[in-house]
């Protein structure tokens, strides 16, 4: 996954657990009322049917790893 500075993902839910590992740049994951800030090199795993967001502070690119059966639910 990729985002420009400022960019904010769309807010969703996924079916199952995933794992973010940064590459580089630097966002926040907004988790169960929770902001996380996540840098170059830093992991987190993202539990199953808990909303969240991403924004980007910086430039940023990120590998997101899943299982090929995971559902996405989006929110406006």
């Amino acid at each position: 996954m990729e985002a420009n500075a400022g960019d904010l993902l769309p807010k969703h839910l996924a079916s199952i657990e995933s794992v973010m590992i940064v590459l580089e740049g630097e966002c926040v994951l907004a988790l169960a009322g929770t902001e996380h800030v996540l840098k170059q090199g830093d992991s987190f795993i993202v539990p199953p049917e808990i909303e969240h967001q991403i924004r980007a502070i910086e430039d940023f690119k990120a590998i997101h790893v899943m299982t090929k059966d995971i559902e996405f639910k989006f929110f406006e």
